[in-house]
């Protein structure tokens, strides 16, 4: 239920932003070169923000109890997603603002502020579900305060840089930001839909037990995705869109290609890894009783990082404007994931839906592929797969050879020992890498 309220939120927020805050990294810089411009662009992205979130809001409250009925949802979880009202109104704002800290390119801040909401959601919610309130809605009172408490630290950094004028409001602006962004909506639905439809799809299949232990596996792999391909979204969007109005396609295509290189250094051992490790974990962290999401969590994760991947994979379509397409590969990949669980879920339950999100994400990637290279080409470097492939499956026998019957022990020195081994591969293959190593040792030694 936790899972399916913060599900239906995060579709909820995405109508909220109708696309506004998506326009915002594209159009910036253009209202950028004065205080003027400055004023007018964030007096129209935070007053029309306000009214869309405002809007949303009060829509969701009047329409939600006529239809959750029809989701299967208690009676008893009602407050739940009645609370998280205030959530739905807050973050649409706070997504603006984060938008503009992105292209201006505060990453340590956005990175800060995201651990800090994140330890205060976690912290309160269980304080106040465990010892205040004694009912899961108290869980959700505690990720709205961690919001609020995100918003106005967010905007005391707005107003302290920018001012906020409603005869600054412009119409043409809204216009522009909203006709940019609209696609760009539909993609993010499509998007989310992509990721956790199967979630409702679950809960009218095969009932609540399956979404548990579905919501266990693929949350874990999803949350261990986001660290990575949230922060690469976050920070390379910005700086390839600079590049590509300041140098061109040439020096585009060479940062690219050295970005996906150094991602899939990463991402290759994640996997296997992951795969290698996952019985542990789930029996580590959630007990035996969930240990055979094990069996599926590592197709979610391969699902999660394909997706993930595409903030680079599209720059050509992202850059073209190219936002139609983008919207049409993503609800490709809807389709087929929907077809496929209505295939598979009946009777493989979990893993199926499992699999289902595996091939719908990879189709969506490979569409990507496809349409996006004919504009921005990407070339991936076939020996340095296959060596770190090769390296991960050795690492992967090795870390399978430690047995104990403590459970964090073992665990622990399996990324241990998995580590080890991918890092002192990497240094042999990767020359610069280990260069640049060197020299910042030798600076620091030449400091002290």
């Amino acid at each position: 239920m936790m899972g399916l309220v913060t599900t239906t939120m995060l579709l909820a927020v995405a109508l909220a932003k109708a696309g506004l805050s998506d326009g915002i990294i594209r159009l910036y810089k253009e209202y950028d070169a004065t205080s003027e411009q400055r004023s007018l662009f964030s007096s129209t992205v935070i007053v029309r923000g306000v009214i869309l979130a405002f809007f949303t809001t009060v829509m969701y409250i009047i329409i939600f109890p006529f239809i959750h009925p029809y989701l299967k949802i208690s009676d008893a979880y009602v407050a739940c997603f009645m609370v998280m009202a205030v959530y739905l109104f807050i973050r649409p704002l706070n997504i603006i603002v984060l938008n503009i800290l992105r292209i201006r390119g505060r990453t340590t801040f956005i990175n800060a502020l995201g651990v800090l909401g994140k330890i205060t959601s976690i912290g309160l919610s269980l304080f106040l579900l465990i010892y205040i309130v004694h009912d899961l809605y108290g869980y959700f009172i505690g990720i709205v305060a961690a919001e609020l408490l995100v918003s106005i630290i967010l905007f005391n950094w707005f107003f302290k840089n920018y001012k906020i004028g409603f005869k600054n409001v412009s119409g043409d602006l809204t216009v522009r930001l909203l006709k940019f962004g609209a696609p760009l909506l539909l993609t993010e639905l499509s998007f989310l839909l992509l990721t956790y439809i199967d979630r409702y799809m679950i809960l009218a299949y095969r009932g609540e037990n399956t979404l548990g232990l579905y919501s266990v596996g693929y949350n874990l792999a999803m949350y261990i995705s986001d660290i990575i391909t949230f922060s690469l979204s976050y920070a390379i969007v910005p700086i390839y869109v600079q590049i590509y109005s300041k140098e061109g396609r040439a020096k585009t295509e060479e940062f690219l290609r050295k970005s996906l290189h150094y991602l899939l250094i990463v991402l290759i051992p994640l996997c296997i890894g992951y795969y290698s490790v996952s019985d542990d974990l789930f029996t580590a962290l959630a007990s035996q009783k969930y240990t055979s999401a094990a069996t599926f969590s590592p197709l979610i994760l391969v699902a999660s990082l394909l997706l993930g991947m595409n903030g680079i994979l599209n720059a050509g379509l992202y850059l073209k404007k190219k936002s139609r397409t983008i919207l049409g590969i993503m609800i490709s990949g809807l389709i087929i994931k929907v077809i496929m669980n209505i295939i598979l879920l009946p009777q493989y339950g979990a893993t199926g839906a499992a699999i289902a999100t595996l091939i719908g994400c990879a189709a969506t990637s490979g569409l990507t592929m496809y349409l996006s290279f004919k504009h921005i080409a990407i070339t991936v470097e076939a020996k340095a797969l296959l060596f770190y492939v090769l390296l991960s499956i050795a690492m992967m026998i090795a870390i399978m050879q430690i047995r104990t019957s403590m459970i964090w022990v073992k665990l622990i020195a399996k990324i241990i020992v998995g580590m080890m081994i991918i890092i002192s591969g990497m240094l042999f293959k990767e020359k610069v890498i280990l260069e640049k190593i060197k020299s910042a040792l030798s600076a620091k030694n030449t400091e002290h």
